[in-house]
């Protein structure tokens, strides 16, 4: 039976309220959303896997329900509210999961804490470095995951700082699912999207667009779920060269017309539900 999420915060070192939701007793699964995403998005995990696991989805900051400060929209310093989370719930064993740039503040909160009290890591879709250098060869621009050229993050960032956000926001959105994805459903994705403010969206966007994890992947030592849609504007060569940097990692690939999107966690829950309880369980 679907246990129903309860709503929590907790106050950061630096004063920001965030919010997060949790359902369900036993091994936590602590999960982290995309860029401008939510913890709600995740509403198919925390009530899919709360009859085995404590799943906790955190509203990163200036996302969803959390507290619209105007400072640390950062990689490094989402990864700081990450580990005072952690450090506050102490959970063990520890599952963490990122979507998107959430895997980013994984990437950085291991970089800088270590991997001590985690047990296993998922991440679904976030390529290693997303913008692209001039005398890069195509192999290593597919490897890396670079859709972005500087003249493109000009442009996106300028758009969401403008009268034309909402439009830009929603267009960023319908290039990351599948032509099937109901319109309900896309109407939810936007709405999740505008809860973070855009200007402190563009912050964002620009701090992980121009992060580049490729010396420290291979550094990551913990078992690993890597999942990808098809359907995802990223090339899966980014993650094929993931799965290839850390030693025993799996790759999971859900096609298009399975729902294997960007959100393949949303489009395609049971099926992604499946496959995390059968790595979590292993």
């Amino acid at each position: 039976m679907d246990k129903p999420a309860e709503r929590f915060s907790f106050t950061t070192s630096d004063g920001v309220k965030l919010s997060y939701q949790s359902a369900g007793t036993g091994p936590t699964l602590l999960m982290l959303h995309g860029w401008s995403q939510g913890a709600a998005l995740f509403k198919h995990q925390l009530s899919g896997l709360s009859d085995r696991y404590r799943v906790i989805a955190l509203d990163m900051r200036g996302h969803g329900h959390s507290e619209k400060a105007q400072h640390g929209y950062r990689i490094a310093r989402l990864a700081k509210d990450l580990q005072e989370l952690i450090t506050a719930l102490a959970p063990k064993p520890l599952y963490l999961l990122g979507h998107s740039a959430g895997a980013s503040v994984i990437w950085s909160y291991l970089e800088m804490f270590g991997d001590a009290g985690i047990s296993k890591l998922v991440f679904i879709d976030e390529p290693a470095a997303l913008l692209a250098q001039p005398y890069w060869s195509e192999q290593e621009r597919l490897e890396a995951g670079a859709i972005l050229t500087a003249e493109k993050l000009v442009e996106i960032t300028g758009q969401l700082r403008s009268s034309k956000a909402e439009e830009a926001t929603r267009n960023i959105l319908m290039s990351m699912v599948t032509p099937t994805m109901p319109p309900e459903q896309r109407e939810e994705l936007v709405t999740v999207n505008l809860q973070f403010p855009r200007a402190l969206a563009a912050r964002l966007f620009i701090d992980n667009v121009t992060r580049d994890w490729r010396d420290f992947i291979p550094r990551i030592e913990k078992p690993t779920l890597i999942a990808f849609g098809r359907a995802s504007p990223h090339p899966v060569e980014c993650q094929q060269w993931i799965q290839q940097q850390i030693r025993g990692s799996h790759l999971e690939i859900i096609e298009a017309e399975d729902g294997g999107s960007h959100f393949l966690f949303l489009e395609a829950p049971q099926r992604f539900n499946t496959l995390l309880r059968d790595f979590l369980d292993s």
